[in-house]
């Protein structure tokens, strides 16, 4: 999923396309390959883009789940 698909903030899709991040998949990764770099821009983000985010992963996380059961 692209990050322009979920409902987020100008400002925190250009925090995350300045460090080249444009799919929900490469929040993920980047949390095991550079998380402090992730971490900060997570940090800086508006509260609702935070959670509009972590939503994403959560359903994308149990979706996965679902197929691998």
């Amino acid at each position: 999923m692209f990050i322009m698909d979920l409902k987020l903030s100008i400002s925190t899709v250009n925090m995350l396309q300045k460090i080249d991040v444009w799919l929900l998949d490469d929040v993920i990764e980047m949390m095991e390959t550079d998380p402090s770099t992730i971490t900060l821009v997570l940090a800086k983000m508006k509260p609702d883009d935070f959670i509009e985010i972590t939503e994403a992963i959560k359903k994308r996380t149990k979706n996965v789940l679902d197929k691998t059961n």
